[in-house]
């Protein structure tokens, strides 16, 4: 008789488009087809997820997130709070998907379950936020950072990346210059700024974008791009040109490679992560965890 491996399956049925609510059955069955018994935990609230990973990661063989990037963020956050080292699988079943879209993990869902049963460990790093946060693959402050928690899930699903700059665009009047002092990997770096972002990953939103060549995901280091605030249009044109051009060796950019940060001077200072609000205290610790989730690709 053939022994199942154990799958445990932590499913956001509210993500996207709800695909992972229509198809769940369809995806039990791709799983198990594939060697494996699958347990599922659906999420009804914020932070499900994570107690999820938490508690049951230590008893299976794989864990599996569905959802969106958030869905991940909890899975891997509870893996690490947890002390667990399985192994984790992503169907990426969100409105963005930038993780998975850096990656190379197929939108389809049941093409993802095909990956998870096929495919291969690859070790990424992480980010520690603070004492006890997470992030996969951005942590960021500033304009347009509020957007992806803030604009609706209806907008989103109707309107994808879209939605992000649309809701962006109605921010603009709040955009305001955030003066920080800035230390990475024992350089400092103080501004105002526009926008910060800490990433693991070539793609933000679908606002930024990195090249696949800039970014290695497991080097233990962090690609972090900083936008000082723009003193007059002029400065500003040359900003969105920069960002269009993918040139971040543009002298109105700053393009950092490093491990540890500490971010200092804001206080109040809202970030995101992963697509999700956070708040942080000051100062604010930021740390590559290196090698320290293996994820299915």
């Amino acid at each position: 008789m053939t022994v199942l491996k154990k799958l445990l399956l932590i499913v956001n049925p509210n993500a996207g488009t709800r695909q992972a609510h229509r198809l769940l059955p369809e995806m039990i069955s791709a799983l198990t087809a594939g060697g494996y018994l699958v347990t599922v935990c659906v999420t009804d609230r914020n932070g499900d997820a994570s107690a999820f990973a938490r508690d049951h990661a230590g008893d299976a063989d794989l864990v599996v997130a569905c959802g969106g990037d958030g869905t991940l963020n909890e899975v891997v956050s509870g893996l690490l709070s947890g002390g667990h080292t399985t192994p984790v699988g992503y169907i990426p079943a969100g409105s963005t998907n930038d993780f998975a879209a850096t990656l190379g993990l197929s939108p389809d869902l049941l093409a993802a379950c095909e990956t998870i049963c096929g495919g291969v460990p690859r070790r990424l790093d992480m980010g520690r936020f603070g004492a006890d946060r997470y992030f996969c693959y951005t942590a960021s402050f500033g304009a347009f950072t509020s957007v992806s928690w803030s604009t609706p899930q209806n907008m989103k699903n109707i309107l994808g990346h879209a939605a992000y700059i649309l809701q962006g665009i109605r921010s603009l009047a709040d955009i305001h210059p955030i003066h920080m002092r800035i230390t990475a990997d024992g350089t400092v770096y103080e501004d105002d700024y526009l926008f910060g972002a800490v990433c693991n990953s070539t793609s933000l939103g679908g606002i930024l974008k990195l090249e696949d060549n800039q970014v290695d995901m497991n080097d233990g280091l962090f690609e972090t791009l900083l936008i000082p605030f723009p003193p007059n249009l002029g400065i500003l044109g040359q900003v969105i040109g920069a960002l269009t051009a993918g040139n971040y060796e543009d002298p109105s950019l700053v393009f950092i490679r490093a491990s540890s940060f500490t971010f200092e001077g804001a206080p109040e200072l809202e970030w995101t992560l992963d697509g999700e609000l956070a708040t942080a205290i000051n100062p604010l610790s930021i740390q590559n965890i290196h090698n320290a989730v293996q994820l299915i690709c």
